[in-house]
């Protein structure tokens, strides 16, 4: 029967066309048992909810405490899928009390590295308080092919939820992008497609809708194709929330660019708790090859939409994606990190298909610098080589180079489209520069920070530049200049010392440079007074003038600093160095 419009009794959550799945068995001692050893009632494990798996879950008494041995399980229970596949568990213990010690094994598990794992604790079994990491002294240890460790039951406890990772489920990313309806800086939440189980696949299109379309930069940014791997939901979060919050240089971003963001691509494989596949048991993230007629409708959906954006060299898109951002997490490093493909000046579709070409390569090196440059956290990764998965070339990255960046048709006359910067960014389960052990927090500021060095990387932040051309003749003002974003607004601040007390002041800009001595001192005029602003001296010789920028206007001029006073048989000038100021708005 089709299940359609209903709702499933225990989560609340429609229920869809759902893959076989194993339930969630619940193991327990005989009650007969518990009565004649006179222990309180034990720990209940179960796998049902949204985003939990396991294959099983043995409850057995360990002295004072109980051993909870969770045995991993494969995604959608398929055993033929790489042992490297089995990397999520997530479960509910109900049944525990205050102070009751549990000694946790993590049976089966497909990797070896060590992450604090999360949980989320409830009073009453119904009512659950936010996921954080475990005490770190239940850091795991792996031995004899599991992770151990050990919790102690907070006082208070009824139920627990314990995960490996902070979990991210498809009912918040309903609530967030239902949050998002109505925002100025979001154009549109459509649905490019659905799942394979039907659920929606969303894409949010932000850009400052008061400014024409034309000319605007395109930015597309997927997270979650691998569906445990729950940084990339932080970030694609961080990055949406600083875009609708108003800053000055969001602003700035919106009017230069359409940001297209798909903030959950496979939500069947979340739903059902899978770490890397879809519900059909297929890794999404190898679907993206030539002749690039994948029929997984989590593939369909984002690559139909992508050619509409890109179109071909005879009839480019409008505004055709210039940076393609795919969103992963990754086990056994501490830090985050990119794959930059690596350059291949001899590239060529056949014959030669390892990396891309150097140009390309180059514009992988200038995003990274420019994300370094930016986050702290992102700073502390190392960047590693790609070969873009030669000689198949199964990566969405791939097909951006193979059908747009690499094409001469596409990039030359009479089109003369850009290059797609097209690259993976993963994070990762471990430390924060700030924290031992990371938090969605931490991945949230990595988003805004990613925004941040997408303006950078394209150059449309707003932006003021000082050079002075020197200290200017003895004894005559110094003027200096220097910007801050103060209240959301870009300001320049020019600030004299020196000056004669009480001396009348004037700010001149131009962009045209002269050389005209002055009286008494002859020193010059060094800058012609196509602009003036006043710029009165107080009695300690110092004078300031703030100016706020103005959007959409670009400078590019020298400035300089004129003290007059009048002497009584005449007027002296005591004009300061030259400063040259370039404003990009």
């Amino acid at each position: 029967m089709d299940a359609t419009g209903m709702l499933d009794g225990m989560t609340g959550q429609p229920l869809y066309r759902r893959c076989p799945r194993r339930p969630g068995r619940l193991w327990f001692l005989p009650a007969l048992v518990l009565f004649a050893t006179g222990l309180a009632a034990q720990p209940v494990v179960s796998w049902s909810e949204e985003t939990q798996r396991l294959q099983a879950g043995n409850v057995t008494t360990q002295g004072s405490a109980w051993l909870l041995q969770l045995t991993m399980d494969d995604d959608n229970g398929n055993g033929s899928l790489p042992s490297s596949y089995r990397r999520w568990w997530h479960c509910r213990v109900d049944g525990v009390s205050g102070g009751m010690v549990l000694n946790v094994r993590i049976e089966n598990p497909g990797y070896t590295d060590i992450i604090l794992p999360a949980w989320s604790l409830s009073t009453d079994g119904i009512t659950f308080g936010p996921y954080t990491r475990v005490p770190t002294s239940a850091t795991p240890v792996y031995f004899g092919g599991r992770h151990a460790f050990t919790l102690t039951v907070p006082a208070g406890t009824a139920s627990l939820r314990l995960a490996k990772y902070f979990p991210y489920t498809v009912t918040e990313k309903d609530a967030y992008v239902a949050g998002l309806v109505g925002q100025p800086a979001v154009r549109s939440v459509s649905v490019p497609g659905t799942s394979w189980q039907g659920r929606p696949i969303e894409m949010i299109e932000l850009t400052d809708t008061s400014v024409p379309d034309t000319g605007k930069r395109r930015v597309w940014i997927h997270a979650g194709i691998h569906p445990a791997e729950t940084t990339s939901y932080w970030v694609v979060e961080g990055l949406i929330d600083f875009l609708t919050s108003g800053d000055v240089r969001a602003a700035a971003l919106l009017r230069d660019v359409i940001f297209d963001v798909v903030p959950m691509t496979n939500p069947d494989g979340v739903f059902l708790g899978n770490y890397r596949t879809n519900a059909l048991s297929v890794n999404l993230e190898n679907q993206w090859g030539w002749p690039y007629n994948s029929t997984q409708p989590e593939i369909v959906a984002l690559r139909t939409q992508l050619e509409a954006f890109m179109g071909t060299p005879s009839g480019p898109g409008a505004n055709p994606a210039e940076v393609v951002l795919n969103l992963h997490s990754t086990h056994g490093l501490s830090w985050p990190y990119h794959y930059r493909h690596s350059a291949n000046p001899s590239w060529h579709p056949t014959s030669n298909p390892s990396g891309v070409l150097p140009s390309v390569n180059a514009l992988e090196t200038a995003w990274i610098n420019a994300f370094k440059a930016r986050s702290a956290f992102v700073n502390q990764g190392a960047t590693a080589s790609s070969s873009c998965g030669s000689p198949t070339r199964p990566f969405l990255e791939c097909m951006m180079h193979d059908r747009w960046s690499a094409d001469p048709s596409w990039t030359g006359s009479p089109g003369n489209q850009p290059q797609v910067m097209a690259i993976t960014f993963e994070g990762t389960y471990g430390p924060s520069p700030m924290t031992s052990w990371n938090t969605p927090a931490d991945w949230r500021q990595v988003g805004q920070e990613l925004a941040l060095a997408l303006g950078d990387h394209l150059g449309v932040l707003p932006s003021f530049t000082f050079t002075t051309s020197g200290t200017g003749c003895a004894g005559v003002p110094v003027l200096s200049a220097n910007a801050a974003n103060l209240g959301g607004t870009y300001t320049g601040f020019f600030v004299v010392s020196g000056a004669p007390a009480l001396a009348t002041g004037w700010l001149i800009a131009s962009t045209t440079l002269v050389n005209l001595p002055l009286p008494p001192t002859g020193c010059p005029l060094l800058v012609y007074p196509d602009t003036v602003f006043s710029m009165p001296v107080t009695a300690f010789g110092s004078a300031s003038l703030q100016v706020v920028g103005t959007p959409g206007v670009n400078l590019d001029l020298s400035i300089q600093f004129v003290a007059e006073v009048n002497t009584g048989s005449g007027f002296a000038y005591y004009p300061s160095n030259r400063v040259h100021v370039q404003v990009a708005w």
